[in-house]
């Protein structure tokens, strides 16, 4: 079940078990799993989410990954709960 908010596009990516926010984009290809997404998130083509709280603002780029290895996720400075949650923050710009 997912439930999203009004300007949300899915453009050939797919959502799954997921709430959208107002404003989210997701590209082709791309993949958001299990995950809570607030406003103005765009996630690039064939990129994956899974288990992720992705806070305003963030990009995700084009083949990224969060939530499938918890060890670079934290390396990337993310907070990630004992639950394997992974939490993005408000406006991060990924290198």
């Amino acid at each position: 079940n997912t439930i999203m908010a009004g300007g949300v596009i899915i453009s050939g990516g797919t959502v799954r078990d997921s709430v959208l926010a107002r404003n989210v984009r997701t590209h082709s290809y791309s993949l958001v799993e299990s995950s809570v997404v607030f406003d103005s998130v765009v996630v690039g083509r064939h990129a994956h989410v899974k288990n992720a709280i992705i806070d305003k603002g963030v990009r995700v780029p084009p083949n990224a990954k969060i939530g499938y290895d918890l060890a670079v996720d934290k390396a990337r400075g993310f907070t990630v709960t004992e639950s394997g949650i992974v939490v993005v923050p408000k406006g991060y710009t990924f290198e």
